[in-house]
């Protein structure tokens, strides 16, 4: 069994950006003498089998990681609580580093991509009012409404960290942009694989399963 294994307090697991979460043996040892540090394209395979495990076979858990905000000390608070227990799904992995904010990403491709039914409290709505979009998330709920086919490809087509998902995240990212709220800080700009997830989180809640 493995946990992920927090070296960060929660302030700066909401505040920084550089962050990561690290998966290793949750047996109470240090672990340092047999850990390995899986990073690149493996990293981002296996981040999201895990995605994909946790989502269908850890449903209680994973909602509850989902039914915080994106990026708010509350989704900082649950995944601290999640991940410093043995996590079944972590399977042979001895480590992982990716930034913590990926975990949740992950998790919600793996709720779209594995079919998982949708509750009824976690359901967007349709043709939400531009006034109403006040978040990234929000955003990616507009784009994925109003460009269903673009966003479905991207999820089903790419991987993440690909020279292809990064050629459909630059196609597409006009009419994301115009889902934006106005208020958005001057010269903001989004992680490419947080687009990538959040958009992934929309289509699940707007009802989309993976085809």
């Amino acid at each position: 069994m493995k946990s992920v294994r927090l070296f960060q307090c929660i302030a700066l697991l909401a505040a920084s950006s550089s962050a990561t979460a690290q998966f290793s043996p949750g047996n109470g040892q240090s672990g340092t003498s047999t850990e390995r540090t899986y990073t690149g394209r493996q990293a981002y395979d296996d981040l999201s089998d895990f995605g994909g495990c946790f989502a269908t076979k850890q449903s209680k858990d994973a909602l509850k990681l989902l039914g915080t905000q994106p990026g708010s000390i509350d989704e900082a608070r649950v995944y601290k609580e999640l991940f410093s227990k043995d996590q079944p799904c972590l399977t042979d992995l001895n480590g992982l580093s990716v930034q913590w904010q990926y975990v949740r990403g992950a998790v919600g491709e793996g709720f779209y991509a594995r079919k998982v039914p949708l509750p009824p409290a976690y359901a967007a709505p349709h043709s939400l009012p531009a006034e109403k979009v006040q978040s990234v998330m929000d955003a990616a709920i507009c784009y994925a409404d109003k460009h269903t086919p673009e966003a479905r490809s991207l999820i089903e087509t790419t991987k993440p960290e690909t020279k292809e998902e990064e050629a459909a995240i630059d196609a597409l990212l006009p009419n994301f942009k115009a889902c934006l709220p106005p208020n958005m800080p001057k010269g903001f700009q989004i992680d490419p694989m947080i687009l990538r997830y959040r958009i992934a989180e929309a289509l699940w809640r707007l009802g989309w399963v993976h085809s």
